[in-house]
């Protein structure tokens, strides 16, 4: 395709990153939105050969500059920061609004699956950013990732005490979570972008993979040759620590399972399945961080 410029909020995260990526693959001049040019994510960035534009999302003026010139917007986030819900779902609005005010060709909002996740933390804001979306005269895609496997690498990491390897999360040991990778996620974007009137007003849930935390433990446990034990952090505890998150997680342990593959498949192939994604991701960080 000739080639055409898209803004990417949240290029500089995880599955903003991972669409960066294959958006550039794909032939895309990549405008990559940041607040800190000179943080070590948008140096990456930039060195991955990506535009970066300076904007604060709080600050409607600079969103708009960073969306005039460009064919298309690809939104993922806000991350939750300190913002909590509401922050999450204005600063998103306002990127839609800007869209619209300016003009594209094209927008893609990276949500979440959000079934039923009314008045839940982070997932209910996107559904409101969603709900807004419908609202407006605009050519638009919504993306659901599920779960990202990639939080193995942050924020669920593996502890090793006295030898023994586990992991902590909220969640049952038998309730089966749909994953994805920011790989997938990015795959997604391209496909969606790559031919946008096809799925232009389309909603599409992104599932690589269906697997409950034990399971997810098992995996990483077969491919480390050593045992992981999961362990099952009460919603009690989690209060403690984390109170705003518990409605989070209670959606996650009790929601309706409808997850399913077979929307990725369509738009990307081969979705990389939980196993793969620890053994080429996961077990060499395992390597490099115990090294």
């Amino acid at each position: 395709m000739a080639s055409k410029r898209i803004t990417v909020f949240g290029a500089t995260g995880t599955s903003g990153g991972g669409a960066m990526r294959h958006l550039m693959n794909d032939g895309w001049t990549v405008r990559a939105v940041t607040r800190d040019a000179n943080s070590d994510k948008a140096k990456a960035a930039a060195a991955a050969g990506a535009e970066l534009e300076i904007a604060d999302l709080d600050d409607l003026a600079s969103v708009r500059k960073a969306i005039e010139g460009s064919d298309a917007v690809y939104l993922a986030g806000p991350s939750l920061g300190n913002r909590w819900d509401s922050g999450q779902a204005r600063q998103g609005i306002g990127v839609v609004d800007a869209a619209v005010e300016v003009g594209i060709g094209h927008l893609v909002y990276q949500s979440a699956m959000v079934e039923g996740a009314r008045g839940v933390l982070s997932v209910g804001s996107k559904r409101a950013i969603e709900e807004r979306i419908a609202e407006l005269d605009i050519p638009w895609t919504v993306n659901r990732p599920g779960l990202f496997m990639d939080n193995f690498l942050t924020y669920f990491p593996l502890q090793e005490q006295d030898g023994q390897l586990s992991i902590a999360m909220a969640l049952p040991l038998d309730k089966p979570q749909g994953l994805v990778s920011a790989d997938d996620i990015g795959r997604a974007a391209a496909a969606v972008l790559a031919a946008p009137d096809r799925h232009s007003g389309k909603a599409y849930d992104l599932v690589a993979d269906i697997v409950s935390f034990g399971e997810m433990a098992e995996i990483i446990g077969d491919e480390a040759d050593r045992q992981v034990t999961p362990i099952s952090v009460p919603l009690d505890a989690l209060a403690q620590g984390w109170p705003q998150g518990v409605s989070l997680y209670t959606w996650l342990s009790t929601r309706v399972e409808t997850d399913s593959t077979d929307t990725l498949e369509s738009l990307v192939g081969e979705p990389i399945p939980f196993r793969k994604w620890v053994r080429t991701h996961l077990i060499p960080h395992l390597m490099q961080t115990s090294a």
